[in-house]
């Protein structure tokens, strides 16, 4: 009971929340909305819990969605994804040089805390991988968890600050039979559940997005979800977000705030130049770009860019290249990065 009661007092904070985002007619309100609000309630010390099985049915809601805005016109653009993803790997390892720069001559953080704490998105894969060396898990998960907070809290206010936002969600092209979305509902699902047992990263959503994308392309279905089920999915994502922050003092955060906000304005300045680099030499739409390009979860950039407007599948690709791409260098790069570190100072004291 007392969970159930503390998992109705967060999702009523989200959806408060996010009403009054949209109420002032903010993008991504119900994201971003849910998110400040259950931060508060965290921070102040109050329960929040999201169960698991919640956050499973909106990430199939949202996967489900994204994969009916797929047509054979997304894919035909997709020729330039090469270009622009090459400018993101080029945008990983910028990121990462500058805000380990800045942690550890700066900020004083050491050496291998900066670098894993500097690492744009993975969360769960990085403080695993962190687990394992001398760095201080708690810098590293505040700064990740910091960076995630600001980026989608922020990123659409600043977007649309420029005039660079798409406009949202479009409405559903037209009304489906109860029938229609049931089968499009338990195939996306199968594919989701399927998606995660063999641990794909971002498996839910993009499992989900992938058996819509499949009925969708191949013109199996024609079926959209109503609307009105993404309002209470974007709640749950902004909440599954705000949890993250259960514990964190604010004698905590006094500690590592202004380290993990440099880092992230670092991260931020030279991954939107690169997403410029990559506007230029594609053409593409620049704030689909500096979105697809945030360092940010895989899960939550994905949704937030398709709370925005822009093309799901490209979000999607581009934040599972980054994410893949992390997921295999990272360890490869540690190792021998800190032994080499090591050995030299091993040299020096002799």
């Amino acid at each position: 009971m007392r969970s159930a009661a503390s998992a109705a007092v967060t999702l009523g904070a989200g959806a408060l929340g996010g009403g009054a985002f949209a109420l002032l007619g903010l993008p991504a309100a119900w994201i971003s909305g849910s998110l400040v609000a259950c931060i508060g309630l965290a921070l102040a010390g109050v329960r929040i819990v999201l169960p698991e099985w919640l956050r499973f049915l909106a990430f199939v809601v949202l996967g489900t969605s994204m994969g009916t805005m797929l047509t054979p016109e997304t894919f035909a653009r997709a020729a330039t994804w090469p270009v622009s993803m090459a400018c993101l790997g080029a945008s990983v390892l910028g990121t990462m040089a500058g805000a380990t720069l800045f942690l550890t001559r700066i900020a004083g953080w050491s050496r291998e805390t900066a670098f894993w704490a500097s690492a744009p998105g993975a969360f769960g894969t990085v403080v695993a991988m962190a687990a394992d060396t001398s760095a201080d898990l708690r810098q590293v998960a505040f700064a990740q968890t910091l960076r995630l907070f600001l980026l989608v809290a922020a990123l659409p206010n600043v977007l649309a600050a420029l005039g660079l936002t798409a406009g949202g969600v479009p409405p559903p092209p037209h009304i489906s039979t109860l029938g229609e979305i049931v089968v499009l509902i338990v195939v996306c699902t199968g594919a989701a559940l399927l998606a995660a047992r063999l641990k794909l990263p971002g498996g839910l959503i993009l499992g989900a997005l992938a058996g819509s994308a499949v009925l969708h392309a191949t013109s199996l279905s024609t079926a959209v979800l109503p609307s009105g089920l993404l309002i209470p999915a974007f709640v749950v994502l902004g909440a599954s977000v705000g949890v993250r922050f259960i514990g964190t003092s604010l004698t905590t955060i006094r500690a590592y705030v202004l380290a993990s906000l440099g880092a992230f304005l670092v991260a931020v300045a030279i991954s939107t130049l690169f997403a410029v680099l990559a506007a230029w030499l594609t053409g593409d739409d620049l704030g689909k770009l500096v979105t697809a390009f945030a360092p940010g979860a895989l899960e939550a950039m994905t949704a937030l860019g398709f709370a925005m407007g822009y093309d799901p599948a490209f979000m999607s690709a581009h934040h599972l290249f980054r994410f893949a791409g992390l997921s295999v260098a990272l360890p490869v790069a540690a190792r021998p990065m800190f032994a080499a570190a090591e050995e030299a100072g091993r040299d020096h004291t002799q």
